[in-house]
């Protein structure tokens, strides 16, 4: 389940509030009191009046420690709240979005009219078995890793990147058409190109489709999802 660190964010918020109330009130007693002659003539004649401002002044300070430590812990559960949210939704080894966060866009795409100009690109990792079993699972990594730099220095530029699976890459870019996925698979393209020329130890081909929802009518986003992985099985292209 997602947490939520805007509810921690509104406590924070009721905090100060009251904090900055009680050191207003404080700083008003403690006025009243230098400034009001019969005051301190009360608290020399009564010692128990004394002690009752000691005991105000030192729950004061409690409510004062009290509150700089629920800030601390609220920052901390705030910070892990959000970190792990990251993590939930972060592929571990490439750190791109992941099957989670695929997921999560079908909330986001769920009308027809939220589905007006969207592209949907799906590419996979030629020959990774071939690599994993020749070379070793390390370098089916490497390449992974690798491939997943590039597709997200060049992605984050035209819209979402995802790890949908250990193989299956999805792009899903807004306000798109065919001029725009054009655009990204030729960036694309000279990304992988020049790290093949430069780390040919590590090349990498990508096969890939690309489908665009207005051109299917597509009313959800699993329609546009499930249209790219059909397309890819009959007529995927390469890139290297």
């Amino acid at each position: 389940m997602k947490s939520k660190p805007g509810l921690v964010k509104k406590l924070q918020i009721i905090k100060v509030v009251t904090l900055i109330t009680l050191t207003l009130l404080s700083v008003v007693l403690f006025i009243m009191l230098i400034t009001d002659e019969e005051a301190i003539e009360a608290i020399g004649d009564h010692p128990r009046f004394l002690a009752l401002m000691i005991v105000v002044w030192i729950s004061l300070l409690i409510s004062f420690a009290s509150f700089a430590i629920d800030f601390i812990v609220m920052k901390r559960h705030y910070d892990l709240t959000k970190n792990l949210d990251e993590l939930a939704f972060l592929d571990k080894l490439t750190g791109l979005p992941n099957r989670f966060s695929v997921d999560h866009m079908s909330e986001k795409y769920n009308t027809r009219e939220k589905m007006i100009h969207l592209g949907c690109i799906l590419l996979m990792i030629n020959k990774l078995d071939e690599i994993n079993s020749e070379k070793g699972r390390e370098a089916g990594d490497r390449v992974i890793s690798d491939f997943c730099t590039i597709l997200e220095s060049v992605g984050h530029k035209y819209g979402m990147v995802g790890r949908n699976s250990g193989n299956e890459f999805l792009v899903v870019i807004e306000d798109c058409d065919r001029n725009i996925m054009e655009l990204f698979l030729g960036d694309l393209q000279r990304r992988i190109h020049n790290h093949n020329t430069i780390s040919p130890e590590f090349s990498i081909e990508v096969s890939y489709s690309s489908v665009l929802s207005d051109t299917i009518m597509a009313d959800r986003f699993y329609t546009l999802v499930t249209d790219v992985y059909r397309s890819f099985d009959e007529k995927a292209q390469t890139l290297y």
